[in-house]
């Protein structure tokens, strides 16, 4: 289920809990706090699954944008291990875009990506930019990286946190969610 439907299920079941007289109040609040706990779970789950998503798509794009290509030939492990070891060496971003330009000019993609990747790391976005501009696959990785929730954003996580909190109803709200879930755990047999 997505949230509009945990949302609207929770919904009914609250009404369908209020509008039947046979239940005592508190069994109604006990009820209804079984209710949005397990909804507040459903919407939970959504969320984890979602920010697992994200995560997992950054991962294959980053992968995609300064990864290995999945080679396992023990030479090409070697040199992209040697190459990562000279741009870890950089530290002045003039310096790393002329060792960029002069793998780029040398045909040494391997170099060139793990500049970029230090540079990136860095935060040297003229030599992540120097190098997408000659690597348009890379660019393209780079603009949907960019475009994907929370990037940029440093209050996203918390925006896409509240977005999937639940209302108590009326009558818990008052308590904490501490005390909701307690009162959710109550076995229906006593209220």
């Amino acid at each position: 289920m997505n949230t509009e439907q945990i949302r609207a299920a929770y919904q009914q079941q609250l009404d369908r809990i209020q509008n039947n007289r046979a239940y005592s109040d508190h069994a109604r609040q006990v009820l209804a706090a079984k209710a949005w706990s397990q909804a507040s779970q459903q919407l939970e789950q959504v969320r984890q699954t979602e920010l697992a998503e994200l995560a997992g798509r950054r991962d294959r794009l980053n992968r995609k944008m300064f990864g290995s290509t999945s080679s396992s030939d023990p030479g090409t492990v070697l040199a992209r291990r040697d190459a990562a070891d000279r741009a870890a060496a950089l530290d002045n971003p003039r310096i790393a875009s002329d060792m960029l330009e002069r793998a780029e000019r040398d045909g040494d993609r391997t170099l060139a990506q793990a500049v970029a990747a230090h540079a990136n790391t860095y935060g040297w976005t003229d030599i992540v930019d120097q190098y997408a501009a000659g690597n348009p696959e890379f660019a393209e990785a780079a603009r949907e990286w960019n475009a994907l929730p929370g990037t940029g954003d440093q209050f996203w996580e918390t925006k896409h946190a509240m977005s999937f909190l639940l209302t108590k109803p009326s009558g818990l709200d008052r308590l904490s969610d501490g005390q909701a879930h307690a009162l959710a755990a109550e076995d229906m047999e006593a209220a």
